[in-house]
């Protein structure tokens, strides 16, 4: 694209609102009216939102001859075209928020997709943006219903592959959901318990109350003795500081990386993750049983409905943001390189193959970023072609936060800069989504003993990974926590565990979700079916 056109701006939310109550109502309203436009386009136009939300996750691309597996009777698979836990989560998202603006375009020229600043002052104090949340909208003189708010399925939404259960299969008419409610309703069984769960949750103004509430601990970080913050904000500060863009992109990368290297790295796809899992249905991690909404379960919290949820949009364009700003910070603007051969470049890494790529192939820069057309020749878009976003694709971001390169900061010269290492957690066990949350017990001097939160990791899975051919290829989640909460001295001595936030658990009931460890330095295995590993490394 030649850099002579002027280039399209994406502002922040904020922004436009601001505007919008200052009198200059027009670049709100078009967005308004750009994102009603899609949604109302038929379900078989190629620019609908029921069309381009589904290239996420549902409706699944069904490929027998790609999917089945020889030693059992089994065809199924993660049938999405979204890529997760590979080098291609920020460029293939790129593409994908690049032509749901497009959509937007066709429907009010000249307009652009916002970013929700998720580090914002704005953000940390109120949450997500009122827009993003309110009920209705003045629009050319009519009250609307607010189409950035949900989605109501034009057709029924099909999670079938034989075998499954079609949990997540949505009914025509079916509205999204966020935090608290559920919107699992794909069989008799959830649907009973969606209904009694979201009867209990009737107030729609304090429901928007309780998911603001949720994100502001999300974003901050439940504890104030962590260090650093394990909140989201610190998380993306963080991000920013990866090395290379192999183990920025993603996490299964960034695992690799923090197994051989000292400290630990986070990839832009962790804070990515547990915006997911904030917006769709979990409580802040770190805060044990208090507050704790059971049986919430909404769209954001699954890839396979997350992009049916207008939300989804708008934060993808921040973490495009952020992508943007690792680029500028770290001089990679015109060129990203990935490290070949190393974990997560592998189709088969992580979630497994997305339709039309055969299991085990390399990742590259050359990788077609199915199913997004270049041009009118069918050309599909490949990373090389989104590097810089500016001289290749158009746009650009207005300012919004972390724009500075963060500041780095140093561990207390009395606490630990080990690292807790949780490995051999089989991610099979569990239905859905789910958290991974570490502690330590440590005593002092005089024999007291203290509960420390150390961190979490969150993991977006499939509600039945047993059953996803595809799936099964990586079932192992390994995470890495800093210590820097725990004072050297106690280091050695500490008694950790891990405690999981979960839909529920998968063929295996467990008497508690608990289950503690004392450290030893070559890790011990937990007799239970549900079993994991932890080290204290350097």
């Amino acid at each position: 694209m030649s850099t002579s056109k002027k280039l399209k701006v994406r502002y922040s939310v904020e922004y436009l609102e601001e505007q919008y109550h200052q009198g200059n109502k027009q670049p709100l309203e078009d967005l308004v009216r750009a994102w009603k436009g899609i949604k109302e386009l038929p379900a078989t136009d190629k620019r609908s939102f029921f069309v381009l939300g589904g290239y996420h996750g549902e409706p699944f691309q069904y490929r027998q001859q790609v999917d089945q597996l020889s030693s059992v009777d089994t065809y199924t698979y993660w049938g999405g075209y979204c890529n997760h836990g590979n080098v291609l989560f920020p460029t293939w998202h790129r593409v994908y928020v690049l032509k749901l603006e497009e959509a937007l375009q066709s429907i009010v020229p000249g307009v652009t997709m916002p970013y929700w600043d998720e580090t914002s002052e704005y953000s940390l104090k109120n949450g997500i943006p009122s827009i993003l949340t309110q009920e209705k909208f003045e629009l050319d003189g009519k009250i609307i219903d607010n189409p950035l708010r949900s989605f109501v399925l034009p057709e029924a939404l099909s999670d079938y592959v034989p075998t499954d259960d079609r949990i997540y299969e949505k009914p025509q008419g079916y509205e999204t959901v966020r935090y608290p409610l559920s919107g699992l309703v794909g069989t008799p069984e959830a649907q009973s318990a969606t209904k009694e769960h979201n009867a209990t949750y009737p107030d729609f103004n304090k429901n928007v109350k309780l998911l603001n509430e949720n994100i502001v601990a999300w974003l901050k970080g439940p504890t104030p003795e962590s260090h650093p913050s394990d909140g989201i904000y610190s998380q993306f500060q963080n991000c920013l500081r990866a090395p290379n863009y192999t183990v920025f992109s993603n996490t299964t990368s960034a695992a690799e990386w923090n197994k051989n290297h000292h400290g630990v790295v986070t990839p832009l796809e962790s804070p990515h993750n547990d915006i997911h899992l904030a917006v769709g249905g979990f409580d802040v991690p770190g805060q044990g049983e208090g507050g704790i909404i059971h049986g919430a379960n909404g769209d954001m919290g699954e890839n396979n409905t997350a992009a049916m949820d207008p939300i989804f949009f708008f934060h993808h364009c921040n973490i495009d943001r952020m992508f943007w700003l690792w680029q500028k910070q770290n001089g990679h603007t015109d060129k990203i390189d990935i490290i070949d051969g190393y974990q997560g470049t592998s189709s088969s890494d992580s979630q497994g193959p997305t339709p039309g790529v055969a299991p085990g192939t390399s990742l590259t820069l050359d990788t077609l970023l199915n199913p997004f057309l270049k041009d009118e020749f069918a050309t599909v878009y490949t990373s090389r072609d989104c590097i810089n976003i500016e001289k290749q694709l158009g746009y650009t971001y207005a300012p919004g936060s972390l724009e500075e390169v963060p500041h780095l900061m140093g561990t207390r010269s009395n606490f630990s800069s080990q690292k807790l290492v949780a490995s051999k957690i089989d991610r099979a066990l569990f239905q859905g989504s789910f958290v991974v949350e570490a502690y330590a017990i440590v005593k002092n001097a005089k024999g007291e003993s203290t509960k420390h939160y150390i961190g979490h990791h969150s993991v977006l899975s499939r509600w039945n990974v047993i059953k996803c051919a595809n799936c099964l290829t990586h079932l192992e989640v390994i995470a890495h926590f800093p210590l820097s909460a725990i004072p050297k001295e106690a280091v050695g001595n500490g008694e950790y565990h891990l405690e999981f936030k979960h839909r529920e658990l998968a063929e295996y009931h467990l008497e508690s979700q608990h289950r503690r460890l004392q450290f030893q330095s070559s890790g011990v295995k937990l007799p239970a079916k549900l079993s994991y590993q932890l080290d204290v490394k350097d």
